[in-house]
């Protein structure tokens, strides 16, 4: 007879997966979004299609709560009420907005379940009538891929991480023949190893990603959030179902991974597009794993995401550099953004039209990021302060490679109201994924907002070249010194667009563009270029119309006049470090720069204040040369770390060495350590 899982839910969160976003209409206060959550609770109550109480309570004040499978305190980070209730309230809004969404419960061909099955478990959660029996609805390919599984989906990475929630949280609620299906189908599917597992329906190797084309039980993608989407669900399944062998194979290739990801950081990494993703099966690890070592390895891994997330997330916006962007627009852009918004908070307006389909494991999650972790995302410590990182090459996580060198190397700072991030590598070149530049500045309106630079001729593709062609004018590097950057791309006659927020105004100083915004000011120095102007039918493109990609943002042009380098001298502040616009633009206009061997790549940028900062272009941005008053960045020591700050006699904001294993982070009075040691055992401390 088929096990039944013995458990009162309790509260938690999850990542996210690739959903394509529905247009909601939703109120933009918080308390007007909670009244129309009672309000439709109450209605759905009087139909009598209440929320499973298992899953949906009150606390002492009335207000909703969602409830997890309960983890013992031992294998979690301490939270605290007031920030418990916080949480709720954000999770109540995410439920209320997708609990209106007309879901096509059968449209479940190969991975669509990715975008259908997120949404209905939300719906559960909102007392949705049908939508425990929607998430029932036979597989579009039963018969065919899935005839071995009894029927049930085992296959694309994208629906398993679903499917594991579903089993394993809501398996109460499913019908017990469907129930008792999915259990015998995992078996078999778990009974050996089901990668390459030679399938039935194989025809012969294609384009597809089906197991008629890879000739596999299950999807065969390597991108990390699928990756991870895939051990889990294996390792969880046949540990359910006593495939023992199974189980041990995978619980090792769980155990490489957290291994690896404290000493080489995430493959792909600061994914707006995929970080949350990644989110999501890791917390289906941590909630459903019987074995400790593996919940703890979850855990890790849960902190690291979440750590490293804090670092670019501001205010409901993600910051760069990033990799794998999708060109994302600010803020509560892509999965990375709305997924950290769950735990991180911190914007006074909060998307209410278009959410991701992952949520609901976040919500259902027991799992707490660190209190350290949450303060650093909300930019609970000194500022300004200056941060370096190096990233790994994309497979390094997935194929647990600790050896290989430090791929990107990365410079971030935290001003009080804004922070700009660089990559000395710069934007990836045509074919790439990789967006070097960002700044983000926060926003009475939005919360942040984001301004974004491409030296290339379309604004649509103003962060990566996402894959495609034409869309970078050539090489380009960054140097960057604290709130200062120089930026070069070896093509003198390159195209170069801004992407800003229409309420940004724009001031000409002769050849000196000053953004001014909110509480932010930047100035940009034209090296080698014509000034900056309003481009009003790219506006029009990217801003207008019900597919607008951008809307509310303009776009600024620009093209190089010399003959081998071109781009910008780029200075950030403040109200904090120059106290209004007037001084601030007195201060830029005072900046000299050096421009004269600009053909070399060479460029002398020195500030009002006597700070300067030299750039020497190089073909490997390894050995780009970065003189910060007078002394040359040493690249060396840069890739240490993947994670260093300059304490300045205070505890590190965050450190992390390559290849030690170790994760610190200290915000806001709180200190987080975690430990992955060699022998596997994983060793977190929360102080005070």
């Amino acid at each position: 007879m088929l096990p039944s899982p013995k458990f009162a839910p309790s509260a938690a969160r999850a990542p996210s997966g690739v959903a394509r976003r529905r247009s909601l209409r939703a109120s933009c206060t918080l308390w007007a979004t909670l009244t129309l959550i009672f309000a439709a609770l109450a209605f759905s109550q009087a139909r009598g299609d209440s929320p499973p109480e298992q899953f949906v309570g009150r606390d002492d004040q009335g207000r909703t709560i969602y409830r997890s499978k309960p983890v013992d305190a031992r294998f979690n980070n301490p939270s605290d009420p007031q920030y418990e209730a916080e949480f709720q309230q954000r999770a109540a809004r995410v439920i209320a907005a997708q609990s209106r969404l007309k879901v096509p419960a059968g449209n479940t061909y190969f991975e669509n379940e990715k975008r259908i099955y997120g949404y209905l478990m939300a719906q559960v959660l909102a007392g949705r009538d049908g939508a425990i029996a929607d998430l029932q609805v036979d597989d579009a390919q039963a018969n065919q891929w899935h005839r071995e599984t009894r029927g049930i989906d085992f296959y694309a990475c994208f629906t398993l991480k679903h499917q594991t929630r579903k089993y394993f949280l809501f398996g109460d609620l499913l019908e017990p023949d469907y129930r008792k299906r999915m259990f015998e189908g995992a078996r078999a599917w778990t009974a050996q190893d089901p990668l390459l597992r030679p399938h039935y329906a194989f025809d012969k190797p294609g384009e597809g990603w089906g197991p008629d084309q890879r000739n596999s039980w299950v999807d065969v993608r390597t991108t990390e959030n699928l990756h991870l989407m895939r051990i889990s669900s294996v390792y969880l399944f046949a540990e359910e179902t006593g495939n023992r062998a199974t189980a041990d194979k995978y619980k090792q290739q769980i155990r490489r991974y957290a291994h690896t990801l404290f000493r080489a950081g995430i493959g792909e990494w600061d994914s707006e597009n995929y970080h949350g993703h990644s989110l999501a099966p890791l917390c289906n690890l941590f909630d459903f794993a019987k074995d400790e070592q593996v919940r703890l390895w979850a855990k890790a891994c849960l902190d690291w995401f979440y750590a490293a997330g804090a670092v670019k997330y501001y205010r409901g916006a993600f910051g760069g550099p990033t990799k794998r962007d999708y060109n994302h627009p600010q803020p509560f852009g892509g999965s990375a953004a709305n997924m950290l918004w769950l735990h991180f908070g911190d914007s006074p307006i909060a998307k209410t039209d278009r959410w991701e389909s992952d949520e609901v494991h976040v919500i259902t999650s027991a799992y707490r990021p660190p209190q350290a972790v949450i303060a650093l995302a909300r930019k609970r410590f000194d500022r300004p302060v200056e941060l370096f990182s190096v990233k790994p090459h994309y497979a390094a996580t997935t194929t647990g490679d600790t050896r290989s060198p430090p791929e990107h190397y990365e410079t971030m700072f935290f001003g009080r109201t804004y922070q700009l991030g660089s990559l000395a590598g710069g934007t990836s070149e045509d074919g790439g994924d990789v967006n070097g530049f960002k700044i983000l500045v926060e926003s009475e309106r939005r919360g942040a907002e984001s301004l974004q630079c491409v030296p290339g001729p379309d604004p649509l593709f103003v962060g990566s070249p996402m894959y495609q062609k034409g869309k970078l004018a050539g090489p380009n590097r960054v140097a960057q010194f604290e709130n200062c950057a120089v930026w070069l791309v070896r093509n003198g006659r390159a195209p170069w667009c801004w992407v800003v927020p229409q309420s940004v105004r724009i001031h000409a100083h002769g050849q000196v563009t000053i953004l001014e915004c909110d509480r932010s000011y930047v100035a940009i120095h034209p090296l080698g270029t014509e000034p900056l102007s309003r481009d009003d039918s790219l506006t029009a493109e990217i801003s207008r119309g019900e597919s607008a990609r951008f809307p509310d943002h303009q776009v600024l042009r620009t093209r190089g006049t010399a003959s081998a380098f071109c781009g910008f001298a780029i200075e950030a502040g403040d109200r904090h470090s120059h106290g209004n616009l007037t001084e601030f633009t007195r201060k830029a206009m005072a900046a000299t720069i050096d421009a004269s061997k600009l053909d070399e790549g060479i460029i002398q940028f020195k500030t009002a204040d006597g700070r300067w900062l030299g750039f020497h272009w190089h073909d490997d941005p390894r050995q780009l040369g970065v003189w910060r008053n007078g002394r040359q960045h040493d690249w060396t020591r840069h890739a240490q770390y993947l994670y260093r700050t300059e304490s300045r006699g205070r505890p590190p904001l965050i450190e992390s060495r390559w290849s030690e294993g170790r994760l610190e982070v200290s915000a806001n009075g709180k200190t987080f350590r975690c430990e992955v040691a060699d022998d596997g055992r994983v060793i977190f401390t929360n102080s005070p």
